[in-house]
């Protein structure tokens, strides 16, 4: 009589299979962080509105960082002699695409091009209001990082109770005095924003809740696929 095969021989190849996979993998991403975090940061583009902001806009940021791990630990953004702000600009639109049902759309906006740069300043004076900000004011200092988006969206609707939405792109690292400390990695700006008047200052599309994460190749040690195999006996 046949024996039955069991599931989990059936099972079994492609598991060691997915092991394998797991453990040739040359890069992952860094447990630690986040690197940078702010709150908060503001957002603005002439003539745009949170959900619709024209082609061919640009839009801009700036925010005040309030706190820094690896590896950034030894900066202290809770410092009342300085002060850490970061500054984004030329971001173009690319335009407004609504998606889903007119009671539940999403907006989201495209943009290329745009830069970051992360500033520490030993005179704090910096501040978001009134609107527009003095940019000179965010960018006055050792500049620490400098970086270039390669890609870029905002994402807002008109359904959440709070509107609320995210932002987020990912940026090459080119320069600044710290760049070296992130050799190798690129940068994932993400985080929450709002555009609800109640939080907003006047004349900014949105108020903006972040963090910069690092992206970063670890190395990993080979295995051989009897090790593999063993991994199951």
């Amino acid at each position: 009589m046949r024996t039955p095969t069991s599931a989990w021989s059936l099972l079994r190849p492609a598991s060691l299979l997915a092991v394998a996979a797991m453990l040739a993998t040359t890069a992952t991403l860094v447990a630690a962080g986040p690197p940078i975090d702010w709150d908060p940061a503001y957002g603005w583009q002439a003539g745009a509105t949170p959900t619709n902001m024209p082609a061919g806009g640009v839009f801009n940021m700036v925010g005040i960082v309030s706190a820094f791990d690896a590896p950034f630990g030894d900066l202290n953004a809770g410092d009342p002699t300085r002060e850490y702000t970061f500054v984004m600009t030329g971001l173009i639109s690319q335009g407004t695409v609504a998606i889903g049902p007119p009671a539940t759309t999403i907006y989201e906006t495209h943009f290329t091009g745009g830069t970051f740069v992360l500033v520490e300043d030993l005179t704090p004076e910096s501040t978001f209001a009134p609107f527009p900000p003095n940019v000179a004011d965010f960018l006055d200092g050792t500049v620490l990082l400098t970086g270039s988006f390669t890609n870029f969206y905002v994402q807002s609707n008109n359904f959440t109770a709070f509107q609320t939405g995210n932002i987020e792109g990912a940026l090459n690292w080119t320069g600044g005095s710290l760049v070296d400390r992130l050799q190798g990695c690129t940068g994932l700006f993400t985080g929450g924003m709002t555009w609800r008047p109640s939080v907003v200052i006047p004349g900014y599309l949105f108020r903006h809740d972040g963090k910069m994460d690092a992206q970063c190749p670890t190395p990993t040690n080979g295995a051989s696929w009897g090790r593999i195999k063993s991994l199951y006996r």
